[in-house]
């Protein structure tokens, strides 16, 4: 899509995540037994032609630097146009506090005047959804919209959950005419995916103006204080969305792979979701092991029972260890005899012989990377 380039945000403000961020960004937690979060933003962006994609990163980034690389595993690794991993912006005014979506615009505001593409999409790096945004585009482009927001309807999440979400009521014609954000009671179903189409003329204008007036929150000081003033509307994505950004959620989503109806939409072979390559060896499984409603990813060496879980490459489940409903990284040893359901343990966790873990649906027990229970 030789109209558009691609700005991802690789950090919420507000995550929930706890330990499993301490070292990492949102957008780099492991997901589906081998993927990034990452990886489904970024793959939605190069399944629709766009070929220059900048990622803002901000907090613990060298995990996602080393997962991404040059871009070579979505062909981004070009002389012209590709990848570019954009560093925090740091200046006299960095307090070293949180920042707004405004203030990261603004610190790669150099790229974007640097790309040639007349539209820009920016999204948020802990989605999970695959899609392309040739469509979404031409709607943008027939609206006359100043600003397209693309959105989901959820008509299965609570008023609890969709509290945290930024709503949208939205016209017959497409037009945005109500947001509302942190809601405590919500009347629309309609929930942002924090992806927005914009010309590149009118985003720099509007982080110009923002700058100038103190403002730093892309929904409340642009899209809600600007609703009677710019065109904004909404473009219906009607697929799975998955959104990370507490432990319960992480855990949820993850469990949602299981089911084959979500793999098959998100792993279509059409649009393919694309990550960086590790080359190991099969899994191994021994004589008693046990698996069933499960995905393990190579390298991986079984002996133990795995029921209804996501196993990551590298891991280690010996004799008598039962794995249960539980979410397992990367290179992690599950010692004789264990009981685990509903935990889930970063990379390179050691469980010692004997021990039993049990944590809730609604409340997983978590395990920080390389620790020893």
């Amino acid at each position: 899509m030789e109209h558009m380039s691609g700005i991802i945000l690789t950090d919420t403000k507000e995550k929930q995540l706890g330990v499993l961020t301490e070292r990492r960004s949102t957008s780099a937690m492991p997901i589906a037994g081998r993927y990034r979060l990452i990886d489904f933003i970024l793959s939605s962006m190069v399944n629709s032609g766009i070929r220059t994609v900048g990622i803002a990163a901000q907090y613990n980034y060298s995990s996602l630097m080393d997962h991404l690389g040059s871009g070579k595993a979505w062909d981004l690794n070009r002389k012209n146009k590709g990848l570019y991993i954009l560093p925090p912006h740091i200046g006299k005014e960095n307090t070293g506090k949180p920042v707004g979506d405004i203030d990261i615009l603004y610190g790669i505001s150099t790229f974007i005047r640097k790309v040639k593409p007349d539209y820009v999409l920016i999204a948020n790096g802990n989605t999970i959804y695959n899609t392309t945004f040739n469509e979404a585009l031409r709607f943008h482009k027939a609206k006359h919209a100043d600003i397209t927001i693309l959105y989901n309807t959820e008509t299965n999440k609570t008023d609890k959950e969709l509290k945290n979400y930024t709503l949208l009521n939205v016209s017959n014609s497409g037009r945005v005419t109500d947001i509302m954000k942190n809601y405590t009671h919500p009347k629309s179903k309609c929930v942002s995916m924090e992806t927005y189409i914009i010309e590149r003329s009118l985003l720099l204008h509007i982080i110009e103006t923002c700058v100038a007036h103190g403002e730093h929150d892309w929904v409340v000081d642009v899209l809600i204080k600007n609703l009677d003033k710019l065109n904004i509307c909404a473009y219906e994505f009607d697929g799975y969305v998955g959104r990370i950004d507490t432990i319960e959620s992480y855990y949820k989503n993850n469990m949602n792979f299981l089911m084959p109806d979500v793999r098959k939409e998100l792993f279509s072979s059409k649009q393919k979701i694309y990550t960086k390559a590790k080359d190991q060896v099969p899994t191994r499984y021994g004589n008693n092991a046990s698996v069933s409603d499960s995905m393990v990813a190579d390298g991986c060496l079984i002996e133990g029972s795995v029921e209804n879980s996501i196993i990551f490459r590298g891991v280690q489940i010996e004799k008598g260890a039962k794995v249960k409903n539980s979410i397992i990284m990367q290179n992690s040893i599950i010692q004789k005899n264990c009981i685990l359901e509903n935990v889930v343990l970063d990379k390179e966790v050691t469980l010692l012989g004997g021990k039993t873990i049990i944590g809730q649906p609604n409340y997983p027990f978590v395990a920080a990377k390389g620790n020893i229970i």
